[in-house]
């Protein structure tokens, strides 16, 4: 053996809102859209589930990080996008959910001495695990297995 450490590195993608960004790995974003208007759900649903879309003949829900994190729903952009995650729980009934975008997410480099936490004093937001500051740019880092959950719980 080398002796060399060696460098543990996941590759992510920076999903850009309005209101900042999320962080996840690259691994569970298969394709990114141009954004289409979701199929309208029924009523009663949180703000932050706009809709179904269609993709690869699967039915899959359209959240806004935006509206979770407490931004105003806004129009939708130009080039406002739809970016596909695969669910990472076995026993979701789903096999991806779709996250709207601004504009076209950007691949990052994640080691351990690129990221680090960012201590809230405020309030644990729904839905996100961690705020993290990665490269000098914040971001939200979703908990997935509690977005799965509430998808489960709303849309059976």
């Amino acid at each position: 053996m080398s002796g060399k450490k060696k460098k543990t590195e996941v590759r992510g993608v920076l999903l850009p809102l309005r209101s900042g960004q999320l962080l996840i790995p690259n691994m569970l974003m298969p394709e990114v859209i141009g954004y289409r208007e979701p199929d309208e759900i029924p009523r009663g649903v949180p703000d932050w589930l706009l809709g179904v879309v269609v993709w690869r003949h699967f039915p899959v829900p359209v959240v806004s990080f935006d509206v979770l994190l407490g931004a105003p729903e806004q129009e939708v952009g130009h080039r406002a996008r739809i970016a596909l995650c695969k669910t990472i729980s076995e026993a979701s009934k789903r096999p991806y959910t779709a996250f709207l975008l601004q504009s076209i997410p950007r691949l990052v480099s994640v080691t351990e001495k690129s990221i680090t936490a960012i201590a809230d004093d405020n309030d644990k937001i729904p839905l996100v695990a961690h705020h993290v500051k990665i490269n000098d740019q914040e971001a939200w880092i979703p908990d997935l297995d509690a977005l799965e959950q509430s998808l489960v719980t709303i849309l059976g």
